[in-house]
C-alpha cells in the first residue's frame, strides 16, 4: 500500500486508525498516570479518571510539562507499539525495554567521550 507523504509515512488507513485510537489512548494514559490529580476540572478529580473534553489540554500539558524526556519517549514508543497491534501491557513493557536500552546506549556513548 502506498505511503501518504502528508502523514509522515503512514498510509491513509494507518493515519485514520491513529486518529481514532489517539483520544482513547490519551484518556487511558491520563487515567493510568493519575493526571486527574493535576487537572483543573472537578469532574476528573471526583471520578479519579480523565473525563475531560476531546481536546485533552490537561493531558497535553502533563505530557509536555510534567513528564521527563525519558517518560515522554516511552509514551511515544508505547503509542507506536499499540498501533502496530500489541496489547496495552505488552506494548508498555516493550516500550520501557526499548527506551531503557536506548538510554543505556546513549550513556555508554557519553562515557566514551573525553571528560565523560
Amino acid at each position: 500500500m502506498p505511503r501518504n507523504p502528508d502523514h509522515r509515512g503512514a498510509t491513509r488507513e494507518e493515519f485514520e486508525r491513529y486518529q481514532r485510537e489517539r483520544p482513547i489512548m490519551l484518556r487511558r494514559f491520563a487515567t493510568i498516570l493519575q493526571v486527574w490529580r493535576w487537572c483543573d476540572r472537578k469532574e476528573c478529580r471526583r471520578a479519579k479518571a480523565c473525563t475531560g473534553p476531546a481536546d485533552f489540554a490537561c493531558t497535553t500539558h502533563f505530557i509536555q510539562d510534567i513528564l521527563s524526556e525519558e517518560e515522554r519517549a516511552t509514551f511515544h514508543e508505547w503509542m507506536k507499539l499499540r498501533l502496530s497491534g500489541l496489547g496495552v501491557e505488552e506494548a508498555w513493557a516493550e516500550a520501557t525495554r526499548r527506551i531503557t536500552r536506548h538510554k543505556a546506549q546513549m550513556d555508554a556513548i557519553d562515557e566514551m567521550r573525553p571528560g565523560g
